[in-house]
């Protein structure tokens, strides 16, 4: 059982030199000290997204801060129950500072309640950057857990954590730990497998990361893992990822850092991740990976620093686990091999297969000029904003992100994007989520779990961004009001999908038929299609606009068993979305591409 205090732990830990850094360190975030803003600008009447994403006013914030770093996950689902929640920094309206954390919840994601009193209603509630997850398999039924960042002496010398005794009682229990030698981070995620809660902080002193967890809020267990010293990192620096529990409970935590003893990469950043079986007590070395031997993604250099100039490195990325136990990450990857200041820029899934790393494009791309400066509710410090989640059988999974809509020439300000596949399918054409002209929705998140509705044979994705209170348009840096005041709008959609074709299960020979999404999507003039074979088959592969005419047939004969590309050029076709077919036997299937001249 849940007590309703706990005993403060102080944390007597070692000070750890540093050593030079070859690479720059993961900015820390903090709030600019009074910037001010324009009057509110004309620049469309928010419509948030199509109908496929009913955006609901959840709550209000203080400012736009509370959510504003990537590797947060301010937002949580339950897949058995459909409950959700969502924790955030209160308005001072309904707490006594805007450092107090409050959090609400649905259980059908339409009507939400606030929870009262604050989880740290008992502390210093000088928070930041809040995240939760939802502890499962409890006695107690749906039980939230939270972390955030704490200010002490206007720096992040502590870490808060909390929880309530289940979603909804209002009898929270919370703690500050701090340490009298040692900063810690702006990021403090949370995660949880069936047997303990967790959460971690990289230090502000080195490049190691502290590890927290516990198994039933009364006694929290601290340690660095010695595969997580600074060390480890060659001394210089980590941006995370988060964590992430398998089915068997199995722990895993996500990072992009400098790993020693690689093969040289620009800047000497790599995506890894470190496991535990044994509910967090040790660690394992990082697994490491190299996407640069990837054939899917090989033209791809290095991590897409998306800030350039400054004296620190902008990475993101997320992790998750498939129902084999094998670990999927979202990064984005740039190429400049051609310009080393603006180069080819995509989000990219690198996954875990039988036999080593594979990875598959989600979107080429993306913006070079979007993240530049601080704009938008986002602040140009959360990036691409990629979120990889999975459904309760791990088979299912959904990626979201932001980046302007390549359709709208000269645009820089941020949709929410989401696609979907099958584990053993393709990820499918993104859906803009948030195509409202004229406004930057550049702070978004995703909840990491999936639910599932048998009756309708439809996946759910809970989606989150935030917005200043009354603003239909740009919401840029200017001089009046004081953004560090204006309130936000919390918004959260369920996006609905339904469940995803499966492909090949076998990774080397193909033993059924499947269509890959070509690429590049969108593309101009030309554009590859890939599909694959389990016999030697009579196959058709053809091309119809949006009103179903054909405009290309790719391929009309007997094709070979394997996988096989072919290539089509639309340089005499004007802009638009097109339909390509694959037809052969029973089998058939279609996917959407979009031509952009």
């Amino acid at each position: 059982m849940l007590k309703k205090s706990l005993a403060l732990l102080v944390l007597a830990l070692m000070v750890v030199s540093l050593n030079a850094q070859h690479a720059k360190k993961a900015p820390l975030k903090s709030e600019p000290a009074n910037v001010t803003l324009s009057a509110p600008l004309t620049g469309g009447v928010p419509t948030y997204g199509p109908a496929a994403a009913s955006w609901v006013a959840v709550d209000t914030m203080q400012n736009t801060f509370g959510p504003a770093i990537g590797a947060l996950n301010p937002l949580a689902v339950d897949p058995a129950t459909g409950t959700v929640a969502v924790l955030h920094r209160a308005r001072t309206t309904y707490a006594s500072s805007s450092g107090s954390m409050v959090y609400n919840y649905s259980t059908d994601g339409v009507t939400w309640t606030r929870v009262l009193p604050a989880v740290n209603g008992a502390q210093a509630q000088a928070g930041r950057y809040p995240s939760m997850t939802i502890y499962p398999s409890t006695s107690q039924g749906t039980l939230p857990v939270f972390s955030w960042p704490e200010l002490v002496s206007g720096a992040f010398g502590g870490v808060g954590y909390g929880a309530d005794a289940s979603i909804g009682a209002g009898t929270p229990v919370a703690g500050i730990l701090t340490d009298p030698v040692v900063l810690f981070s702006s990021q403090v995620p949370t995660f949880a497998s069936a047997n303990v809660a967790l959460w971690a902080s990289d230090n502000q002193t080195d490049a190691s990361i502290k590890l927290f967890k516990t198994v039933d809020f009364q006694t929290v267990d601290t340690l660095t893992p010695p595969t997580w010293s600074s060390a480890s990192f060659d001394d210089g620096g980590n941006v995370t990822y988060g964590g992430a529990a398998g089915l068997d409970n199995t722990l895993y935590y996500g990072v992009a850092a400098t790993f020693p003893g690689l093969t040289p990469i620009q800047s000497g950043w790599y995506p890894g991740y470190s496991k535990s079986t044994d509910n967090g007590a040790t660690w394992s070395a990082w697994n490491v990976v190299d996407f640069r031997t990837i054939s899917a993604v090989s033209r791809f250099d290095r991590l897409w620093d998306y800030i350039k100039g400054d004296n620190f490195v902008a990475y993101q990325g997320d992790i998750n686990v498939d129902a084999n136990g094998r670990v999927h990450m979202l990064v984005t990857v740039t190429d400049t091999t051609v310009d080393n200041n603006s180069g080819e820029n995509a989000l990219i899934e690198l996954f875990e297969t039988a036999s080593g790393w594979d990875a598959k494009i989600i979107m080429n791309g993306l913006s070079d000029s979007s993240f530049t400066k601080l704009d938008g509710p986002g602040l140009g410090q959360m990036g691409p904003n990629a979120y990889l989640a999975f459904d309760a059988t791990r088979q299912v999974m959904a990626a979201t992100w932001v980046n302007p809509n390549p359709s709208i020439a000269n645009d820089s300000l941020c949709d929410l994007w989401m696609s979907y596949r099958h584990l053993n399918g393709e990820w499918s054409t993104p859906i803009n989520l948030t195509e409202t002209p004229g406004m930057n929705e550049n702070s978004t998140h995703m909840a990491p779990m999936l639910t599932y509705n048998a009756a309708s044979n439809k996946y759910a994705a809970y989606v989150f961004y935030n917005y200043p209170a009354g603003y239909t348009g740009h919401f840029p840096n200017g001089t009046s009001p004081d953004y560090t005041t204006q309130p936000s709008v919390i918004y959260v959609a369920k996006v609905e999908f339904d469940n995803p074709a499966v492909g090949v299960e076998d990774e080397n020979l193909p033993n059924g038929f499947a269509l890959s999404q070509n690429y590049p999507n969108p593309f101009n003039p030309s554009t590859s299609i890939s599909f694959m074979m389990a016999q030697t088959s009579k196959v058709s592969l053809k091309v119809y606009d949006m009103m179903g005419s054909e405009v290309a047939t790719l391929v009309d004969g007997v094709i070979e068993a394997g996988s096989h590309t072919v290539n089509f050029d639309a340089s005499n076709l004007a802009s638009g979305m097109y339909i390509y077919k694959l037809a052969s036997g029973n089998f058939v299937e279609t996917k959407k591409m979009m031509l952009l001249k």
